[in-house]
């Protein structure tokens, strides 16, 4: 269950300064969650930013009523910059949490914009966390760009897997993800699932040998670099 809750000793980052500290303890929102806790609605105007303290959480959008589960995670000490904070309109998407004792503060943006004219290292901290997902966004554009389904697919499935070993998507979702048909997905999937690197163990769960698709797809580049 969703709940405020004071700030703990232990909730201080190591990025944040004593000065910094103090203030965010003074005027931000602490909230403890169990698994599967929501944490922001869909289409809440919310003018704060996330930052997780402890645990970890995960997107989700909402397509046509449904909950679509996302591999957007973020663990201690990332930051969830979510529409609210800057733009003042509704978020598109929700924020669950995905460990017991998930920790997070909320930060009024008023309160973000003096934290970051006071302290440098805080600054940094929030544009180094953007910047990061940034060129990781371009990275992905790249590639759709540039490389096979099939090696885009094992580079997604590591992402998407990091945490967990297996991934609760369907087909049609790993499909709209890489912006390819079903039909594409699927060869791509049973490619991999040939040669040992994947498992669908469920209609709609993919279990992931992460080292094998590792070594597999570090070959796969080696090779197209050659």
């Amino acid at each position: 269950m969703l709940r405020r809750v004071e700030a703990e000793p232990e909730d201080q980052l190591a990025v944040f300064s004593d000065a910094t500290w103090t203030r965010i303890k003074a005027h931000g929102r602490f909230l403890a969650a169990d698994a599967n806790d929501l944490i922001l609605e869909y289409g809440q105007t919310d003018q704060d930013l996330m930052i997780i303290l402890q645990g970890k959480t995960t997107l989700a959008y909402v397509q046509d009523g449904k909950t679509v589960p996302t591999a957007i995670y973020r663990t201690e000490g990332e930051v969830l910059h979510h529409a609210g904070m800057h733009l003042q309109i509704s978020n598109p998407f929700q924020i669950f949490a995905v460990d017991p004792g998930t920790r997070v503060v909320m930060i009024n943006r008023d309160d973000v914009y003096r934290l970051i004219s006071k302290d440098v290292a805080f600054a940094e901290f929030l544009f180094k966390d953007l910047s990061e997902r940034f060129m990781t966004a371009l990275g992905y554009l790249r590639e759709q760009r540039q490389d096979p389904l099939i090696i885009r697919l094992a580079k997604r499935l590591l992402t998407i897997t990091k945490h967990s070993p297996a991934v609760q998507f369907t087909q049609a979702e790993l499909a709209e993800i890489l912006a390819v048909t079903r039909i594409s997905i699927s060869k791509a999937i049973k490619a991999l699932e040939e040669q040992g690197l994947v498992q669908r163990v469920e209609r709609s769960r993919i279990s992931v040998n992460r080292e094998a698709l590792q070594t597999w797809l570090k070959q796969q580049l080696e090779t197209n670099v050659s």
